[in-house]
Formats: structure tokens, sequence, C-alpha cells
């Protein structure tokens, strides 16, 4: 289990960046530090959402959309799992729900 996560105020909050710089292992235009450890796309996106959830003992109702799951979600502009990394920053976000009930919507 891999669960990421934002190292706030010495560290960017917005898990977009966060997810990035698990890929790229850079901040900003410093160079990388410990390439090799670099995540996926996948791997980062996983470790916000399902790796998340289960580090923090919510596994059973939080980090995946399903049936009888809370539905605690982000919806961006594009799939970063899709994206360079150094896009993903970027990417507005158009809807966010929090426990089944939309609280921002885009437009």
């Amino acid at each position: 289990m891999l669960a990421l996560g934002s190292d706030w105020p010495i560290a960017p909050f917005d898990p977009r960046e966060i997810i990035a710089e698990a890929q790229t292992r850079r901040h900003g235009d410093a160079p990388p530090v410990g390439a090799a450890e670099a995540l996926s796309a996948a791997q980062a996106l996983a470790g916000y959402t399902t790796g998340a959830a289960a580090a923090a003992g919510h596994a059973a109702d939080e980090g995946r959309l399903a049936v009888g799951m809370r539905a605690d979600l982000t919806v961006l502009a594009a799939d970063p799992t899709q994206c360079a990394p150094e896009d993903v920053p970027a990417l507005s976000v158009n809807a966010t729900v929090v426990d089944g009930r939309v609280r921002h919507l885009r437009g």
C-alpha cells in the first residue's frame, strides 16, 4: 500500500501537483530527486485514492467508485493518467462531490 498526501505548509497542498511530482520526482524547475523511485500515473493516482483510504483505515467505504462507497471525488478536465505529468497541475477542476453531493460545478 502506498498513500500519498501533502506535507503542507512546506510542500504543495494541491493533489494535482503531488501526483505530477510523484511521477517526475522533481519540484518546480529543480532537478529530479531519486528518479528511480518515480511512480507511474496510475500508481500516483492510486496513492491519493485507494492507498490513502486504506492508510486511514477507511478502505471499506472510501477510495473507490463503487456502490455503497462514500462518493467523495473530483472531476478533472482530463484523465491525469493520460496526460504528461507536467500538464496535470493545470487540469481544471470541473466538479467536486462530497459524500454524494455536488459541492462545486464548473461553468
